[in-house]
């Protein structure tokens, strides 16, 4: 065989444009990231603002709440101290009674002077007396230092206090308002006594 007849291969020629486009696609390509970097970065931006808001809005919300509680405060106090303001009468404007009595109690004897009021009510077996004084002037009959005397204390459902005193087969029932001292004595238990604290109640005519 000869040469002649068989075709030699040529070379196969290298496109150099082909490469150079290549190459300079190559830093595009590389630089398709920063969009991405940039989109990123405007996420952060955002999401650091929309907290900032958050926090602006609750510390808005904290101060507000502060301001209230703080007003709330203020004006409690300030009614507290003009009513601590308000002094009791000297003298007795306003006459209280016991009232709706059962076990057939009557009212048998009365005396009211500027200071003190003592009202006796009586049935066949009982006799309850029931005095109202002013505050500066009540004096108990009773000596609340004595060792014999039984005190206790109890309170109602409105908040009013009471204190009662047990001495001699007496039982005194004492309690103040911000006008007077009342006094409930009997000679009946405790409990049997108690019940005419309920009782009272301002007269009708004065």
């Amino acid at each position: 065989m000869s040469l002649e007849n068989n075709d030699i291969p040529e070379k196969e020629e290298i496109n150099t444009d082909d490469i150079k486009s290549e190459i300079s696609t190559k830093p595009y390509e590389e630089n398709s990231l920063e969009p991405a970097e940039e989109d990123y970065g405007e996420k952060k931006k955002s999401n650091s603002i929309s907290k900032i808001i958050l926090y602006a809005i609750f510390s808005i919300i904290i101060i507000l709440c502060l301001i209230v509680i703080g007003r709330n405060l203020f004006f409690n106090k300030s009614d507290k101290t003009e009513s601590s303001k308000i002094e009791p009468p000297k003298k007795i404007t306003d006459l209280y009674e016991l009232a709706e009595l059962n076990d057939g109690y009557k009212l048998i004897n009365q005396d009211v002077s500027d200071t003190k009021a003592v009202s006796v009510y009586n049935n066949e077996k009982n006799e309850i007396v029931f005095s109202q004084s002013t505050i500066k002037d009540y004096k108990p009959e009773y000596d609340t230092s004595d060792k014999n005397i039984v005190k206790s204390y109890f309170s109602r459902g409105d908040g009013q206090d009471y204190t009662a005193y047990q001495i001699n087969g007496k039982c005194y029932i004492v309690w103040t308002t911000d006008e007077y001292t009342f006094e409930i004595k009997t000679a009946m238990k405790k409990s049997e006594s108690i019940p005419f604290i309920f009782k009272v109640q301002k007269a009708e005519k004065s």
